[in-house]
């Protein structure tokens, strides 16, 4: 093989790296280690790493071996975050991304090394940290000026009722002057903050982009009308939990629905268990944006003419969100099916008038749709015969939650999408093996299956078409010994199983999935007690590809068990 490299030209190997790195990335760690030429081309292919507490000793090697590294994720590192920056910061990276989410605190030494010789630092993730306040911010800011993305959402700090150890106005108004550069931010979960604080982003972060505020219990229409109309180049604001309608707001000069006129670059609104107005839609619809995504996902008090007033306006939509609108009806779906013609999402969970004759509607009217999710509504229920048209072009069918969904139903939404990627079906208590086998027949190219909590899925048929199935969540499910015999038989190139709490799951059929499964590199067999935990060591040697195995309670092997399997290469956790 290493004489075979040799006579192909690198450029020719390069190719087909990168081909195997975008089409088929789970080939590309087994066929690296054919040799040290497979293992130099594929090395600058990794762009993102994610570190556990037991790779801080290797780490040099890893920042050594992975030069064109960009992100690096660090979530829920217990070990000395500072100490991990440090040599991140002594690394010679070009890093664009770093995600220290969920952390006990802010590691601002580390940030200051970070931020003296890592000026290609654009993004910084600081979600669910159990401290960050006004300083560590500022802090922040001061060592990294250059920042465009921050994500400082949902801090974890202890409720108190008093603005010590939060973040606050001022905080915000402080970074907001430092952080000249920034396109997009999250402030989502920080309590103590206000309109004050959308002001100053508006007003000194000249560049910004996106704003997510979600669960701000100060904020007001006010403020987010304030952002929409002073931040020039907004393209997307995400809001939740206002009352637009709200007679406390009604007297101000500047409301929410005049200040879209000024939002020349505005593309996506996401709204969210808002209360909104036809009027507020029709105030969209008048505004003239460039609009591409609007989400309204369990918004109240707008109704049929409000949406459609919107939707008329923008037939060049390609992200819908409906979710919750419980007066939606598959008549109301028929008529507004006309202007969804560039739609390539639409998602309408919890839409409980919604039949089947909704979703045959969408894929015979809709020629862009990719994405139906349909979860919680009444599929399952026909009125009439309809026309079966075909649309290639769907790739992801989420369904999950619908209990009169049969496997006939089933077999009919297999028949017009078969070139199906991706299916959820889970919560679906009509549904049994026999009708997943049904689909997987009609649609061959189906790599990503969930059933969770379907317990008439027992197995799939040995028959079935499964050769591309990399993901296959199960938990809670039917299955038992003998589907997974079939599972492994029909699916060689599994990547990732999840047989949480399926009871009918042994030693048995785990072992016959290791056996044939011969990509495989995560398993969940938590509940599962009838699986022997003296196999776990088992299943990583014979299995070499094993990442994660998540075990039942009660099994957790000892330290230095925990820690031999680490080093060859599988993560043995409970959770």
């Amino acid at each position: 093989m290493e004489d075979t490299c040799v006579d192909l030209p690198s450029e020719c190997w390069e190719l087909i790296f990168n081909h195997l790195h975008r089409h088929h990335h789970q080939f590309l760690e087994p066929v690296s280690l054919v040799c040290k030429s497979f293992l130099s081309l594929s090395n600058p292919l990794l762009l993102s790493l994610t570190l556990s507490p037991h790779t801080i000793s290797v780490l040099p090697r890893l920042l050594l071996r992975f030069q064109r590294l960009k992100t690096i994720v660090a979530e829920e590192f217990c070990g000395d975050l500072d100490a991990l920056l440090s040599q991140i910061a002594r690394s010679h990276l070009s890093l664009q991304s770093l995600h220290l989410s969920k952390q006990k605190s802010a590691p601002l030494e580390g940030l200051r090394q970070l931020g003296s010789t890592m000026k290609s630092l654009k993004s910084l993730k600081c979600y669910n940290f159990g401290r960050l306040c006004d300083g560590d911010l500022i802090e922040i800011s001061n060592s990294l000026p250059w920042l465009e993305e921050l994500d400082i959402s949902y801090p974890t700090v202890e409720e108190t009722g008093e603005s010590e150890g939060h973040i606050t106005d001022a905080g915000i108004e402080a970074m907001s002057k430092k952080l000249r550069e920034l396109r997009k931010i999250d402030v989502s979960g920080n309590f103590f903050i206000s309109d004050r604080s959308l002001v100053a982003l508006s007003s000194n972060c000249v560049f910004l982009r996106e704003i997510v505020v979600h669960d701000c219990c100060f904020m007001t229409p006010n403020g987010i009308g304030f952002a929409i109309s002073n931040s020039a180049n907004l393209v997307s604001v995400s809001v939740n939990r206002l009352d637009l309608n709200s007679s406390l707001f009604r007297s101000s000069l500047q409301t929410i629905e005049n200040s879209f006129i000024c939002a020349r670059a505005l593309s996506a609104i996401e709204f969210s268990s808002m209360v909104i107005s036809d009027a507020l839609l029709c105030s969209i619809a008048k505004a003239h944006l460039p609009l591409k995504k609007l989400a309204l996902s369990h918004c109240q008090n707008f109704t049929l003419l409000g949406i459609s007033s919107i939707l008329h306006a923008y037939q060049f939509l390609s992200e819908l969100d409906l979710c919750g609108a419980y007066f939606l009806t598959d008549q109301c779906m028929k008529d507004l099916s006309g202007y969804l013609s560039n739609v390539t999402s639409i998602k309408l969970a919890a839409c409980s008038k919604l039949t089947n004759s909704t979703f045959f509607i969408l894929t015979k009217s809709c020629s862009s749709l990719t994405e139906i999710k349909m979860e919680r509504t009444n599929l399952g229920e026909e009125d009439h015969v309809v026309d079966l048209v075909k649309n290639t072009r769907i790739r992801s069918l989420k369904l999950a939650g619908n209990e009169r969904m049969s496997d006939d139903s089933l077999s009919k939404f297999a028949s017009v999408c078969p070139n199906l990627q991706l299916l959820d079906v889970s919560f679906c208590a009509g549904i049994t093996g026999g009708g997943i086998a049904e689909i997987l027949k009609s649609c061959d190219d189906v790599r990503h299956l969930e059933v969770n909590f379907c317990a008439g899925v027992k197995s799939f048929g040995a028959d079935s078409k499964l050769s591309k199935l990399g993901v296959l969540k199960a938990a809670g499910s039917g299955i038992c010994d003998e589907g997974l015999v079939m599972v492994g038989q029909t699916c060689p190139w599994l990547l990732h199983l999840d047989l949480r709490g399926c009871s009918g799951v042994s030693t048995k059929g785990v072992k016959e999935i290791v056996r044939s499964c011969k990509g495989l590199r995560e398993i969940n067999i938590k509940g599962c007690l009838d699986v022997n935990a003296k196999f776990v060591a088992r299943m990583v040697f014979s299995r070499p590809s094993l990442r994660k195995i998540i075990l039942p309670i009660g099994f957790f092997p000892g330290y230095n068990q925990r820690d031999f399997l680490l080093r060859h290469g599988c993560l043995v956790c409970c959770s």
